[in-house]
């Protein structure tokens, strides 16, 4: 059964087998490379963290067979009970200076391109999905002017979620 996709050429499909669930990652290659996402999920399990356990992959392919964490995301629990979206809020902040006390993962460095790579995003995929207008030159010179600090040479080195 196909899941919702993200802003990529990936597809997510749940495989089922009697009680047994998985997500299956199809990351077609030339456009998509699952090494990135492996490494990141091998690292937060490694450091203690909850990261879907990878059960297969066939690189060649781009294929990735994944443990299914299930349906229930942050937002359908916060709006089940919005008295929760404080402490869910909180938690998830928690996690994240959690996870920046740690050494940075083993990945290709985050550096302003690929910031403003996933910054446009935004403005390329989910603003024209929504119907909203948006000043996407303006928008990229907003990160422009913030994000010289990724360039610094003392600036840390942390592990980025993207």
């Amino acid at each position: 059964m196909p899941l919702a996709g993200d802003a990529s050429f990936r597809r997510y499909f749940r495989v089922v087998d009697g009680a047994r669930r998985a997500v299956l990652m199809d990351a077609p290659p030339p456009h998509e490379d699952p090494r990135p996402f492996l490494a990141i999920a091998r690292h937060l399990s490694g450091q203690g963290f909850a990261a879907p356990e990878i059960l297969a992959e066939d690189l060649e392919h781009g294929l990735v067979l994944l443990e299914d964490f299930g349906d229930q995301r942050v937002r359908e629990c916060v709006d089940a009970d919005m008295g929760q979206e404080d402490q869910v809020y909180r938690r998830a902040v928690a996690l994240l200076a959690d996870l920046h006390r740690l050494p940075p993962a083993d990945a290709l460095p985050y550096d302003r391109a690929v910031y403003q790579r996933e910054a446009g995003l935004l403005t390329e995929w989910y603003c024209p999905a929504a119907g909203i207008e948006v000043d996407a030159p303006g928008y990229a010179a907003a990160w422009d002017a913030v994000l010289p600090i990724v360039e610094q040479d003392d600036a840390p080195r942390v592990t980025v979620l993207a």
